[in-house]
């Protein structure tokens, strides 16, 4: 399963950050070893109507920590099975929210000012602001490519359409099975089954996987057309790019689409990646990570 599928609204811990007492007053410290994540980007929130509501959104990849600098609110947590409401009201008591957790900051007292800490810089690509679209990856998991795995690519990608826009050559399933046993061992290669609630509906990997030039190159499809459309394929490209970056320490991803393939590289422009060249009707992509 992918880490922010397991991740509830019970990981979601207040931390004390101290405070020092001063003759004039009272002063917090702080500083990066007091999270579970490094900051690298601050904002706050302020000129909030007294009672009012806002976020309402969750993020893929980003850590974020909630400081109530000035007055109170309430933060609500949602991990699509559980909800949990979290009071903040002391300057030196913060939320840390990590990613996939849907949480939206209520009640705000009149003059209230919420300092976030945060793990990413701005990524648009991060957020998820439909919470029909938020349920649906909080079910995408990740899992070891299998026997089953292997009856179902044989399936889809002998699909006339899917065989297309995955530019999948004829192939046997002697030829299959080859590739299948060679997996075994090569340090060039990962491959992953998609799930949605435990059912296999796609694939998605590294290949030419190349730890010299820190560059691999990107592949995935979902097979089960009726996912399609619904936001599965950006949780596929996070799961791969987190993959990529903190296990392999990758810093170059490539991929090839089909020209004709026109709501895939709409996907992979709005994740980041740009158009390098095209060469026998492929498009050929990158991105830095």
């Amino acid at each position: 399963m992918s880490e922010q599928s397991k991740i509830s609204v019970y990981d979601c811990a207040t931390i004390d950050l101290g405070q020092i007492s001063l003759t004039e007053g009272n002063m917090t410290v702080v500083e990066n070893e007091m999270f579970p994540f490094k900051v690298k980007r601050v904002f706050y929130l302020f000129d909030i109507r007294g009672g009012e509501s806002r976020g309402a959104h969750a993020h893929k990849a980003c850590h974020q920590f909630l400081v109530p600098a000035s007055g109170s609110f309430e933060v609500e947590l949602d991990d699509g099975k559980y909800k949990r409401k979290v009071f903040l009201n002391r300057p030196n008591i913060g939320l840390h929210i990590p990613p996939g957790i849907w949480a939206s900051e209520q009640n705000f007292s009149s003059g209230a000012i919420c300092l976030v800490l945060a793990s990413e810089q701005y990524d648009e690509n991060d957020y998820i602001r439909s919470y029909n679209t938020y349920l649906n990856f909080r079910n995408i998991s990740f899992i070891n490519f299998s026997t089953t795995s292997l009856e179902k690519t044989w399936l889809w990608l002998n699909d006339v359409e899917i065989k297309y826009l995955t530019h999948t050559p004829d192939f046997t399933i002697e030829k299959q099975a080859q590739w299948f046993t060679s997996l075994n061992g090569r340090l060039d290669y990962i491959v992953k089954a998609v799930c949605h609630q435990g059912r296999e509906i796609g694939v998605v990997g590294l290949k030419e996987i190349n730890k010299d030039t820190h560059t691999a190159e990107y592949f995935g499809y979902i097979g089960e057309k009726e996912y399609w459309g619904k936001g599965i394929g950006s949780s596929m490209l996070f799961f791969i790019q987190d993959l990529a970056k903190t296990k392999l320490n990758i810093k170059i991803l490539t991929l090839k689409v089909i020209i004709d393939n026109t709501r895939a590289i709409k996907a992979y422009e709005r994740f980041g990646f740009v158009r390098l060249h095209i060469d026998s009707n492929m498009l050929f992509m990158q991105k830095e990570i």
